[in-house]
Order: C-alpha cells, then sequence, then structure tokens
C-alpha cells in the first residue's frame, strides 16, 4: 500500500493555523467594549476641538467666498472668488506678504541657531541650571504688552540699548519702533526675546537623551568643543530641530501682538509706514476696522495656505531624521 501523502496531512493543520491567526486579529467583545468606552471619553473633548478649531476654519473658508458686513452679519451676498481677486490686486495685501516674509525669514533662523546654541550652553552648567532655564523661560511666560513696552522704553531715543547699538553697531540714537527703517527689526528683536525660551527648553529636552558616549568618543578622537557640537549635537537633536523650525514659522507668520502694541495700542496699525503691517495685522484691519469680514476672511485662507505649504515645504527640506 502506498503511504499517505505528508502534504495532504499538514493542509489541515495549516488552514487550521492561519483561521486562529485570523481570529486573533479580530477584536473581541471585550476589546469592542474597551474601544466603546474609549470613543466615548474621547468624544467630549473631540467636539470640544471642533467647537473651538474645526468650526471656525471651515465658517472662515464660506466667509471668503462672500461679502459679510461686521454689523450686519447675518446678511451675506455670494460673491465667489472676488475677494481673492481683489487681493491679488490690492497692494497692501502684497506689502503685508513682503513684511511678514521678511520678519520669517529673520526670526526663524535666529532663534533656532541662539535656542540650540544657549540650550547647548545651558547643558553643561552644573550648578543652577534650573534657575538658569527658569530665568530663560519665564519672558515666555510674561504678557506680551508688557514685555513690548518694556523694550520700547529700552530702544526709545536716548535709552540704555539704543545707546549701546550707537556705540557698538554704529546704529543712528533713534527711537527703533518710530523709525521706518528699524521698526521691523525691532520687532524681531522683542519677538525672539519673547520666544527664543520656549525653544530652549525644547532643546535641553533634546540634550538630555543624547549619549555621553559620543561626546567621549568625539573627544577621545580630538574634537573641540565646536567639532563636538557640530557633529554630535545637531545630528542627534535633528528632530527637535525640525519641530522648532515648525512651530516657529507657525508662531512667526502670525506674528500681531507685539506689531499692535508698537502702533501705540493700535492707533494705527502697521506704523510707522506700515513697517510692521504684517498680514495678521492687514487681516484683521479689513475685518474689524473697515467692517469687510469676507475681504477679511479670504486673506485669512491665504495666511492658513502659507502655513500648510511652509509646514510641507520645511518637512522636504529638512526631514526629522537623515
Amino acid at each position: 500500500m502506498r503511504a499517505p501523502s505528508l502534504a495532504g496531512q499538514d493542509a489541515p493543520g495549516r488552514e487550521d493555523r492561519h483561521r486562529a491567526g485570523l481570529r486573533g486579529l479580530r477584536p473581541t467583545r471585550l476589546e469592542r467594549k474597551d474601544w466603546g468606552a474609549a470613543y466615548a471619553l474621547i468624544a467630549p473633548a473631540a467636539a470640544l476641538l471642533g467647537i473651538w478649531f474645526a468650526y471656525p476654519i471651515v465658517e472662515t473658508v464660506v466667509l471668503s467666498f462672500q461679502h459679510v458686513d461686521l454689523f450686519h452679519f447675518s446678511q451675506r451676498d455670494y460673491v465667489g472668488l472676488t475677494n481673492f481677486r481683489q487681493l491679488w490686486h490690492d497692494p497692501a495685501f502684497h506689502h503685508s506678504l513682503d513684511i511678514t516674509a521678511i520678519f520669517v525669514v529673520l526670526v526663524v533662523p535666529a532663534q533656532t541657531v541662539l535656542a540650540l546654541a544657549l540650550a547647548a550652553v545651558l547643558q553643561s552648567v552644573r550648578a543652577g541650571k534650573t534657575a538658569f532655564r527658569t530665568a530663560l523661560f519665564l519672558p515666555y511666560m510674561t504678557s506680551t504688552v508688557a514685555v513690548t513696552t518694556v523694550f520700547m522704553k529700552l530702544f526709545v531715543y536716548g535709552g540704555p540699548l539704543t545707546l549701546v547699538a550707537s556705540h557698538v553697531l554704529g546704529v543712528e540714537n533713534t527711537t527703533w519702533y518710530a523709525d521706518p527703517s528699524l521698526a521691523l527689526l525691532f520687532l524681531v528683536i522683542v519677538y525672539v526675546y519673547m520666544y527664543i525660551g520656549l525653544y530652549i527648553v525644547v532643546f535641553v529636552s533634546g540634550l538630555e537623551n543624547v549619549p555621553v558616549d559620543l561626546y567621549e568618543a568625539a573627544t577621545v578622537d580630538g574634537a573641540g568643543a565646536f567639532q563636538r557640537f557640530r557633529h554630535v549635537t545637531v545630528p542627534s537633536v535633528r528632530p527637535y530641530v525640525f519641530f522648532v523650525v515648525v512651530a516657529g514659522f507657525i508662531q512667526a507668520v502670525q506674528v500681531f501682538d507685539q506689531a499692535y502694541v508698537i502702533a501705540s495700542s493700535g492707533a494705527i496699525l502697521g506704523s510707522p509706514a506700515g513697517a510692521t503691517a504684517t498680514l495678521v495685522i492687514f487681516l484683521y484691519q479689513e475685518a474689524f476696522r473697515l467692517n469687510d469680514l469676507g475681504y477679511g476672511s479670504a486673506a485669512a485662507v491665504v495666511l492658513l495656505l502659507i502655513v500648510f505649504a511652509g509646514t510641507v515645504l520645511t518637512r522636504r527640506l529638512l526631514p526629522e531624521r537623515s
């Protein structure tokens, strides 16, 4: 007699194991109950997020295709792409884009490099590290109006920092925030001072995860402090650099509070002579000063697209990992 086929005996075993594996992938009744409880707990927070974030975005997009007066909000006229065509030909809008672009180009690299350098220095401090970290983070927690007002006192004509800049850098002794050629630079200084503490804390948390062995090996190989910073520190905190650049870009492109305070509490937005007329200043002016919510919403949609495109471009140019 012919011996029974081994393949015929193994096939049912493999099929049973396959079915058992599929049953293992399917959620059990208990797991389905756990997921149901999780969704029930998340639902209130998700609803609040939708009310506070998703709904305003959708409403802004809808308003951008309408003509809406602030004082007659219920009367809406659909105008299609008229608001966007008007933006395309509006010199004030193009000027706000230019001011915002210059501001972002100055702010993001400055605060990223300074935050990383200060975090590396802070990491090497042995005594009082917590006190230094708190002192650097404090400006971020302070009122924007208070910080900007203090800097306005420091950079006034004959002020202490104005005199230092005049003697060291050769800058004219003048009130910076009232000079069209220096107002934007003043805005950059105030903004970087306020936000750099947040990014220092981010980089410090990243540096704490860098293995000490890497620094020791680099020291044995003869690397100096700058070489260790360049070849060990920077590559190790690459994901944190990506986060700081993206977060810094998103925040910088939306700068408003400091520019509003510089304009003497909003008397003439964008002053002096439009030097601080950022994109958010422009849309605020159109929506809430000139009462054209549709036109201001169109500018807000453009701002949203800029943030999205900038984030995607940054991810392409600066991937989280090499």
